[in-house]
Parts: C-alpha cells; sequence; structure tokens
C-alpha cells in the first residue's frame, strides 16, 4: 500500500498529535459540540465558517472539532484552550507548540494578520510523521483569555486543493462572551 492511500486513515492521528502538547484534549479543551457554523463550548460557541458537504465529521467525542476529506485525503481542524489551560506565550511561540511530534520540519511561511479584532498568526509548514510527508497550514488566536488553533493537515500534493476551505473555515471566526 503507497503512502497516499494510508494517509486518510492514518490523518486523525496526526491531528490527535497536533494537540496533544497542551495537556491533552478531553483533559483541558473547551469543545463540547458542533453546529454548522458554531463550534460549542462549555459556556457558548464561537462561529468558524460553514464547510461543504465533503468535509465530514469525524473523532466525535473529543473536545476538538474535526473533518476530514476524502477526496484530499485532509483534514481541517479546531480546537480552544481558556483560562490556565496554555501559556500565555507570543504567537509564534504557542504555534511552535503544535509541531511536537513532527520530523524534517521546514517553515514554509509565516505570516501574522488581524482576525475578529486581535491579532492572529498564520504558519504554512512541511513535515513528516512515521515518514509519511504532511503539509500543516496552523493559525492561532487569542482573545478574552482563550487560545484558537485551526489547522489543515494534507498531503503535499493536495494541499493547494483543500487550502480554500481551511481558509474559509477560519476566516469566519469570530467569539465574544464566556467559552
Amino acid at each position: 500500500m503507497n503512502r497516499i492511500k494510508r494517509f486518510p486513515i492514518f490523518l486523525p492521528f496526526v491531528v490527535l498529535s497536533l494537540i496533544s502538547c497542551f495537556g491533552g484534549v478531553k483533559k483541558t479543551g473547551k469543545v463540547t459540540g458542533y453546529q454548522p457554523g458554531k463550534v460549542l463550548t462549555k459556556k457558548g460557541f464561537y462561529r468558524v465558517g460553514e464547510l461543504s458537504p465533503d468535509w465530514e465529521r469525524i473523532l466525535k467525542g473529543n473536545a476538538m472539532i474535526a473533518f476530514r476529506n476524502s477526496q484530499f485525503g485532509s483534514s481541517i481542524a479546531t480546537d480552544a484552550f481558556c483560562d490556565q489551560a496554555y501559556d500565555d506565550s507570543p504567537l509564534p511561540m504557542l504555534t511552535r507548540h503544535l509541531f511536537a511530534g513532527l520530523q524534517d520540519l521546514k517553515v514554509i511561511k509565516e505570516e501574522p494578520f488581524e482576525m475578529d479584532g486581535r491579532g492572529a498568526l498564520r504558519t504554512l509548514f512541511q513535515a513528516s510523521l512515521d515518514g509519511v510527508p504532511v503539509k500543516v497550514d496552523a493559525v492561532v488566536i487569542k482573545k478574552n483569555w482563550c487560545l484558537f488553533d485551526f489547522y489543515l493537515v494534507s498531503p503535499p500534493q493536495q494541499y493547494e486543493a483543500a487550502a480554500p476551505a481551511f481558509e474559509t473555515f477560519y476566516r469566519g471566526f469570530s467569539y465574544s462572551g464566556d467559552i
């Protein structure tokens, strides 16, 4: 079996490894569910852009929201950590935590921008996990004592096809109130 065919099955484990550095999603994550365009949290919700039906929800029961597109072999995910659940470090350091467990890491592009009235950081990088090449597009934003992570994990050759959906998803972010 070649690496591309294995990748879609392997992908949920890549997504989980990216968030494990924050103490595990069940232990500290605030996400409890999903409705189209809304990520539900313990005390409220935050908005995200809606994905097409080609993006199927996966990893139900975890304190994160993740979707998989079988055609692209790619996943999009988001999570939120609040209060003392994350280190109040600068965005570049918080982004580096997402790299845990990856090998052959190469940052392609790092771009600060504004989202929902706050500074955010988008980082695109290539890496491998257990010999499988991946391209990861990550966005981190801090707002109201919370850290929000958004990421796309894709086979490198499918990244360009999956990226527009990821941009729709994270650019739809808005949050106010308790999480």
